[in-house]
């Protein structure tokens, strides 16, 4: 079964009329569609600016980094560069110990 993709003049007017009448579910089954599609079409119709679907709204604008964001992403960054450092010191002290305890066992 092939999946059918719908046009978005075609889903707003299923819509509206649904709303006009009352009955989503009705008008579904005179245009020989799934109620609950129309009922998630309605729900996408209703959350959504009309305008923005019709790609005719205004772009947002793209987040624009600042200095003092690149000096949080940098305090940050040397923050994490000692935290490993630490550990990586850590594991290298516990695998000399053990390998003084136990001179059998082979470490990589």
């Amino acid at each position: 079964m092939e999946r059918k993709r719908y046009d978005l003049n075609f889903k707003k007017m299923v819509v509206a009329k649904g709303r006009e009448v009352g009955n989503m579910t009705a008008v579904a089954r005179q245009h020989e569609l799934d109620p609950k599609m129309v009922l998630r079409w309605a729900k996408e119709l209703s959350r959504m600016d009309l305008e923005q679907l019709d790609g005719s709204a205004l772009k947002q604008s793209a987040f624009i980094p600042t200095a003092s964001d690149y000096a949080a992403l940098e305090k940050e960054h040397e923050k994490l560069k000692k935290l490993y450092a630490e550990q990586a010191l850590e594991r290298e002290i516990l695998r000399d110990l053990l390998k003084k305890t136990n001179p059998n066992l082979r470490i990589k």
